[in-house]
């Protein structure tokens, strides 16, 4: 299990420091169409975090997880909340140089809205490829063994809809689920960046949940997994 930050005395702290790494978690909230929970991303990250732990826990010190971060393409649809790309980069910096005598930290998302900021701030972090795929879906491979016979999509389509379903199937309403933008994702930049997703998409989906299902959303969970802890190795060393 890993060490929480919050159930620390400073002193015990110190000690975490010089042989841990913190695990920052950063969620989203955001609307993901009609049939899937805005905590969406949230749930993702909180799931790849416990599996973190599972396999790294002796050496992991886990911070808690904020809960909005930088969704403004979705702020036109309710139930989105968002600090915006700025902000969000500013507190990831503050986060990471405040304290000198950390030598090592990992910001943990699911969201692919929060890459900007994550890159800005110039400090180690992974995004799931879950979420890489949303930002540059051409360049993005599904691993093999979790590689379906659809195509990657970008928003509450089929691949978040799988692992939702993996994960809380309680609350994905299939019966609510409609397709949405299909085209595709390197000619819309300049709509979204103007008229946020709901520019090219009423729905507020960015791909087709048909076809999803819970054995998808495992393969695909199991290979983020295997990525996170790869690269949570790479930044303890």
């Amino acid at each position: 299990m890993p060490t929480e930050i919050a159930d620390l005395t400073r002193l015990e702290l110190e000690e975490c420091f010089r042989d841990h790494t913190l695990v920052v978690p950063v969620g989203s909230i955001e609307q993901h169409g009609p049939h899937l929970p805005i905590g969406t991303d949230s749930h993702i990250t909180t799931a790849l975090i416990e599996e973190l732990s599972r396999h790294r826990g002796d050496r992991l010190l886990l911070a808690p997880q904020i809960p909005i971060s930088a969704s403004d393409e979705h702020a036109s649809f309710q139930g989105t909340l968002s600090m915006g790309t700025a902000l969000l980069t500013s507190l990831l910096k503050a986060i990471t140089t405040n304290d000198r005598s950390r030598p090592r930290t990992l910001f943990v998302s699911a969201h692919g809205g929060n890459l900007p900021a994550f890159l800005a701030a110039s400090q180690p972090f992974w995004v799931p490829r879950t979420h890489v795929l949303v930002e540059a879906a051409a360049q993005w491979e599904l691993p093999a063994d979790a590689r379906g016979i659809w195509e990657p999509d970008a928003h509450a389509g089929r691949t978040e809809t799988s692992v939702m379903l993996a994960l809380r199937p309680d609350l994905v309403h299939l019966d609510r689920a409609i397709p949405g933008y299909r085209g595709s994702l390197s000619s819309m930049g300049a709509i979204l960046a103007s008229d946020g997703i709901r520019g090219v998409s009423a729905s507020g989906v960015l791909g087709d949940p048909a076809g999803a299902n819970r054995e998808e959303g495992l393969a695909i969970l199991a290979a983020l997994a295997t990525d996170l802890l790869r690269t949570f190795d790479q930044v303890s060393r």
